[in-house]
């Protein structure tokens, strides 16, 4: 079977759309498909290496043999085959914080979005069973099409030469033995609410535990400093930016624990990504989180500021609890990958697809 996909994302600067189209692609090849990506321009050059296997079609719908085109974000333009869009959460849907109008606003342009991509797709994935609910409550003419296609922690993500890490990370003014946050500086993900958290702990535990966010700054950086200053820690806190995926691998493989406290997720892909490093895990029990972790992680409630700090100080002062998660989070991870991905991908086609028992169209 020849499957395509909506590879725009590796055309423009790195995004989570860009992540899960490597876990897609990486999942067809687990199943054994023939795959065709479909640029909008130029891949970028850490893409380059996927076209040794995946064929690039610069023309797309106007000339090609695959039998559907899947796309890890929404695609609403016209196409000659059938079409799978995906949507990773209802985000803009949930209070996050922001004004009133401008809630209205996200949420007025969500739907509207959300409906023109169910009207131009045959099928619509999404990440996880509560992203499913979720979306199927506000769209429930279309609950019927909506599928759950999980992620996987990524395996070059996963730290295997310390020699290497401990370079990497002292390029970036890091020592091992840091609290690591990953994701954006956007509201929903709470990285204030850590920040203060982190402010709370110990001052000997701040000492010998910086706390690191490694993710795009976007119009939070000015904010961020502030807030680091304003709580006395901005010689404890490290802000990476944008990562490669070298320093990222190295930031995992470095922390002493991963702190997860967002509002709202489609997945949870990070907290997953740190346990593929045997990193113990403090999460939020809010949304899809908990779904995606079972029970190897610590829980906490993303606004209990007081709560996530215990939390945290608890695990750092604790070795045989941190190491009991980290076998949890192993046994965890194994239960995601490529093959169960790609196994949702062929369940998901068969739907309207003639596919036969290997995933071949028949």
């Amino acid at each position: 079977m020849l499957i395509a996909f909506d590879a725009r994302a590796w055309t423009h600067p790195p995004h989570s759309f860009a992540r899960a189209l490597r876990l897609l692609c990486g999942a067809a090849r687990a199943m054994g498909w023939q795959v065709e990506l479909w640029p909008a321009g130029e891949l970028r050059a850490e893409y380059e290496p996927f076209t040794e296997w995946c064929a690039v079609n610069p023309a797309g719908p106007s000339a090609t043999e695959a039998v559907v085109l899947w796309s890890p974000q929404s695609y609403v333009e016209r196409c000659p085959v059938p079409v799978v869009s995906t949507i990773h959460d209802v985000n803009p849907l949930l209070p996050d914080g922001r004004p009133g109008l401008t809630r209205w606003l996200r949420s007025h342009r969500f739907r509207a979005r959300g409906r023109e991509t169910l009207e131009r797709s045959r099928w619509v994935a999404t990440d996880s069973e509560d992203a499913r609910q979720r979306l199927a409550s506000e769209f429930p003419a279309s609950a019927e099409r909506l599928s759950v296609v999980p992620l996987y922690a990524d395996p070059a993500l996963c730290c295997r030469d310390n020699d290497e890490r401990d370079r990497r990370l002292a390029e970036a003014g890091l020592a091992p033995g840091f609290i690591l946050f990953v994701g954006s500086l956007r509201r929903h993900k709470n990285w204030a609410g850590l920040m203060r958290s982190y402010a709370m702990l110990p001052p000997h535990l701040r000492d010998a535990h910086h706390l690191v966010l490694a993710g795009p700054k976007h119009r939070a950086a000015r904010t961020a400093l502030d807030l680091a200053a304003a709580l006395g820690i901005a010689d404890r806190v490290h802000f990476t930016g944008e990562t490669s995926e070298q320093l990222l691998a190295a930031l995992y493989g470095g922390a002493m624990l991963f702190s997860f406290p967002s509002l709202m997720e489609g997945f949870g892909l990070p907290p997953l990504e740190a346990m593929a490093n045997r990193v113990p895990v403090v999460a939020t029990d809010r949304t899809s989180v908990p779904e995606v972790l079972g029970d190897a992680a610590v829980y906490v409630d993303p606004l209990d500021v007081g709560g996530l700090a215990a939390a945290m100080q608890d695990l750092l002062e604790d070795q045989a609890q941190r190491e009991r998660l980290a076998g949890l989070g192993t046994q965890r991870v194994a239960e995601f990958g490529p093959e169960r991905t790609g196994l949702a991908m062929q369940q998901l086609l068969a739907h309207f697809l003639p596919l036969t028992a290997d995933g071949a169209t028949g």
